[in-house]
C-alpha cells in the first residue's frame, strides 16, 4: 500500500486499518531512530502518545523491554509499527502478518519482532498486526528520507482517525448495552 500524496491510496489504507482493530487496541512502535528511516515506527508511537486514548508505546530498537506495558494494557489486538523492507517502493505502508515476518529476515529488528510476537501470544489472547514502512535509508543518521517522512504522516493521520472511530463505535455499543 502505498503512503504517497495519492488521496485515494491513504482512503484505502486508513479503510484497512480500521477493518483490522478489534476490542481493546494497544500501539507498539519499534525502530532505531539513529538508522534515519528505521526509526519511523518508534517516532509514529511517540506521536501518538497522548493524542488517542489507545496506549502508544515508543518501543525503540529495544521492543522486548516494553512487553509487559503492552501486556498490561490488556489488548485484543496489538499494532506493531516498525520498518522493514517487502520490496515496496520507500514509503509503501504494508498491513502484514508478524509470524509470517518474524522468521523471514524483513525487518531490521528481526530477533526482536520474532521474540515479540512470540511473548504477546503467549501472553495474551491479542490479534497481533504489523503495519510497516517501506525504508529508502537506514544508514547513520537521524533524518527520515523524504518519502518516509511522508509516510509518517499518512501513518500517524490514519491510525489517529481509525483509532477515534473504532472508539467512538466501542462506546456507542457500550452506551447501547451490545456486546464490543
Amino acid at each position: 500500500m502505498a503512503a504517497r500524496t495519492d488521496n485515494t491510496v491513504e482512503v484505502s489504507f486508513s479503510s484497512q486499518l480500521k477493518r483490522i482493530l478489534d476490542g481493546r487496541v494497544c500501539v507498539l512502535g519499534v525502530g532505531n531512530r539513529y538508522r534515519r528511516d528505521d526509526g519511523a515506527g518508534s517516532l509514529v508511537a511517540e506521536q501518538l502518545d497522548g493524542r488517542t486514548a489507545v496506549r502508544a508505546i515508543d518501543g525503540g530498537s529495544v521492543p522486548e523491554n516494553y512487553l509487559e506495558q503492552v501486556t498490561r494494557s490488556n489488548p485484543d489486538t496489538v499494532l506493531v509499527l516498525d520498518t522493514m523492507d517487502f520490496g515496496g517502493a520507500p514509503g509503501d505502508l504494508r498491513i502484514l502478518d508478524p509470524e509470517a515476518v518474524g522468521s523471514s529476515g524483513l525487518s531490521t529488528h528481526g530477533l526482536s519482532l520474532q521474540i515479540t510476537a512470540d511473548f504477546l501470544k503467549a501472553r495474551t489472547q491479542a490479534r497481533l498486526v504489523l503495519v510497516a514502512v517501506q525504508p529508502a535509508d537506514i544508514g547513520l543518521g537521524t533524518e527520515l528520507s523524504e518519502e518516509v517522512s511522508r509516510a509518517v504522516q499518512v501513518l500517524k493521520e490514519s491510525l489517529l482517525v481509525a483509532l477515534h472511530e473504532h472508539l467512538n463505535r466501542q462506546h456507542a455499543q457500550d452506551d447501547s448495552g451490545a456486546d464490543p
